[in-house]
């Protein structure tokens, strides 16, 4: 229950920027509440009025123009809270959906590792499109029918409180059955909520390794995987309409048996005097209206339980900490970056980096070699503040990582890796609407590098960046390379043609340095560097 009204709290803190409008939609619902509950009074006046003689047709006019008047006072206000509701909650979720991606931004790295792409997707999109009745049909129009049902008891007791007493018993009995109901239907809209997720993730991975599924003619396997999570997808939702199902037609049936039960006492009670028969005509149209409202709250507590489960997973992704951020600022000035007993895992069990020691000097080109698994590109996301090591410490000039703000460290940094594919979907300038030519991805990648390489930075990072360019193509790179000797730069690379005279080679195994020099100091060593190096020779004379 704590966490049901931490997760309302959350939604209806975005209304707060609408309240102004929300009031006004209230106050004209409760001007329709109150038009409602007034005509079967005004038809009462009428019918015991012709019984008892007591009413002209002056008075009948009148009465039936009061009808009228109040008629259109509905369908007035009725469209006026209708427009600003709809519009409200286009405006609402616009507020949820930029807020939930401007806080999956600040996310850790860590976060994005355990969830799906699909998944994510979904929250952002389904999960927040759910919420849209919330807001147009609940917020506002719950409380409107609340007060007609309030409304309609008290008139009901002013004609006869054994009758309404009657009808409140087998409201009760509806509200025990709408608690035994809500168990079954909050994990219904669970269950098929991650279905969905399930479902948008497999799409987005099958479609971005379609290649790779004709290459080793999978199509078939995968297509048995998609209908294992659409089936489950459809069942969920079969189980969804079984359950709605039950409710509903159950309320149907308690509002003819308690309409059945008031002829058959209120007859009698006519029959005695005790009640007119206005008065008997006017119950039986409020009972309609007082299970109308609980028939409309059994809708929107369906919409409440299906906002409830999206809002759940999005709430989750709020309550996910910001990546920590220290204050202090980077301008690029620095002495040295000192990774001191650093160890570091993924998963806190196969430790990628053991007690790991390297020094970072400015202006210092180096090179990180090693085979998958050895720890390269780690040290890279470690240095821009992507993760934090379990054990030891990194320092910038003697000041922790953790103490500086990670914008003004990635600032200052410029980072080419393998694949850019948030620049791929980048179109030119002026080219939105234009059919993008196919080019191969050494062609984007060569693009990539120029965008980066042309903002301003003090510390370069190429993790594999070459990996997709010819020879022709990755020399230019290499000249580039040579042209910023001022500038501190980490290279890895499993190709060897970027290596300069000059760059310090670190060579990596399981997490721990092997080796550490020049390229002539090391080819003179005959260890693992001349091994590595013998191979790729080996590799281009083939």
């Amino acid at each position: 229950m704590t966490r049901d009204r931490n997760i309302l709290g959350w939604l209806l803190s975005f209304s707060k920027l609408f309240r102004n409008w929300l009031i006004i939609a209230f106050l004209s619902m409760i001007l329709v509440a109150s038009f409602e509950i007034a005509i079967p009074y005004k038809i009462k006046e009428i019918v015991d009025g012709l019984i008892s003689n007591e009413i002209d047709k002056e008075i009948i006019v009148s009465i039936s123009t009061h009808v009228l008047l109040l008629i259109s006072g509905i369908l007035i206000f009725s469209a006026i809270f209708s427009y600003i509701l709809n519009i409200t909650g286009q405006k609402i979720m616009h507020e949820i959906r930029q807020s939930t991606f401007d806080h999956i931004v600040s996310l850790p790295q860590s976060f994005f590792d355990k969830q799906d792409v699909g998944r994510i997707t979904t929250r952002i999109t389904n999960d927040v499109n759910a919420l849209n009745e919330f807001y147009t049909n609940v917020l506002v129009q719950f409380l409107k029918e609340i007060l007609v049902l309030v409304g309609i008891l008290i008139v009901m007791f002013s004609f006869n409180s054994f009758l309404a007493m009657m009808i409140v018993v087998v409201n009760i009995f509806i509200i025990i059955f709408a608690l035994l109901y809500k168990k079954r239907l909050r994990r219904v809209y669970a269950k098929l909520r991650l279905t969905i997720a399930q479902l948008n993730s497999f799409i987005n991975e099958s479609i971005r390794g379609m290649s790779l599924l004709k290459i080793y003619n999978k199509e078939n396997m995968n297509y048995s995987r998609f209908q294992e999570y659409s089936n489950q997808n459809y069942q969920a939702n079969m189980e969804q309409m079984y359950t709605f199902a039950i409710f509903r037609p159950l309320i149907e049936f308690m509002y003819v048996f308690s309409v059945a039960i008031v002829i058959w006492i209120g007859g009698g009670l006519v029959v005695n005097n005790s009640l007119t028969i206005g008065a008997l005509l006017a119950i039986v149209f409020y009972i309609r209206m007082v299970f109308r409202p609980i028939l409309e709250l059994a809708d929107k507590y369906n919409i409440l339980q299906s906002a409830l489960a999206a809002s759940e997973n999005l709430f989750a992704i709020i309550q996910t900490p910001s990546e920590k951020n220290g204050t202090r600022k980077f301008d690029g000035n620095f002495k040295k970056i000192d990774f001191k007993d650093v160890s570091f895992s993924y998963d806190e069990d196969n430790w990628v980096l053991k007690d790991f020691n390297l020094e970072i000097k400015k202006g210092q080109s180096i090179v990180l070699l090693g085979p998958t698994g050895s720890g390269k590109t780690t040290i890279v996301n470690l240095i821009l503040g992507f993760y934090v090591p379990q054990k030891g410490n990194i320092y910038i000039d003697d000041y922790p990582l953790a103490s500086y703000d990670l914008k003004s460290i990635r600032e200052n940094f410029s980072v080419i890796m393998q694949d850019t594919p948030l620049f791929n979907n980048v179109p030119e300038e002026g080219s939105y609407h234009d059919v993008e030519e196919i080019r191969s991805r050494g062609e984007k990648q060569i693009d990539n590098i120029k965008k980066i390489i042309s903002r301003p930075f003090h510390i370069i990072i190429l993790d594999e960046a070459t990996s997709n360019l010819d020879l022709d193509l990755e020399r230019d790179v290499k000249q580039y390379l040579d042209s910023i000797k001022n500038k501190t730069s980490i290279l890895i690379a499993h190709r060897l043609n970027l290596i300069k005279d000059y760059n310090e080679i670190i060579v990596l195994e399981n997490g721990q340095i092997v080796e550490k020099g020049v390229h002539k100091k090391l080819i003179n060593k005959k260890g693992e560097y001349y091994d590595i190096f013998n191979l790729n020779k080996k590799f281009y004379e083939i």
